[in-house]
């Protein structure tokens, strides 16, 4: 007779044996992966276009009452080979004055937005990620209401165009989808 504690060992010794029977052996045909995704509007594409140092040519801002108009700023992009983006915009006293004008307070005159990016070719879009930009976006961050007004916000999508020129065209939306920023950006030397 069988008890329990003899069938449980009878039990873990058949299933050992039937593992051993399924030893692992190389693969005798490459996976089927297909070929990676190249042309226009692709992620590697995209990459590539973006990449280096960017200088500001101009830019316009939209307060959140929709009066408009152009910043007197002063600005620098780069993006790296590893999905790293860093904006800084360096406002003139007038800059500051214009941006005041239109509801939009900085607390000083260089305003930057860095970190992880993700890019998406098909809608053009750039999202900043990582850990510190997901607990704000989550709304733990208590400021975030204060920066719904800010057109530079870190959370918010860039979205961009590169033209026939290499001008690339960097804007961001408001919650509202109306425009709030519209940067324009010649690759540096």
């Amino acid at each position: 007779m069988v008890s329990p504690r003899n069938g449980i060992f009878v039990a873990v010794a058949v299933v050992a044996v039937a593992l051993s029977a399924c030893a692992a052996k190389p693969r005798e045909r490459p996976l089927p992966i297909g070929d990676i995704a190249s042309g226009p509007n692709t992620l590697e594409a995209a990459r590539k276009a973006l990449q280096g140092s960017w200088v500001l040519n101009s830019l316009n801002v939209t307060g959140p009452d929709g009066r408009a108009g152009a910043i007197d700023a002063a600005g620098s992009m780069n993006f790296d080979g590893f999905g790293n983006m860093n904006i800084e915009y360096r406002m003139s006293e007038t800059g500051l004055k214009t941006l005041e004008g239109f509801g939009i307070k900085s607390p000083n005159p260089v305003i930057s937005t860095s970190g992880s990016v993700a890019i998406n070719p098909t809608a053009r879009e750039i999202v900043y990620t990582g850990p510190d930009f997901e607990k704000r976006a989550l709304g733990f961050d208590p400021d975030l209401a204060a920066q719904r007004a800010n057109p530079f916000a870190l959370e918010r999508k860039r979205y961009y165009e590169i033209g026939p020129d290499g001008t690339l065209t960097l804007m961001t939306r408001y919650d509202d989808g109306s425009t709030a920023s519209i940067g324009r950006w010649k690759k540096g030397a």
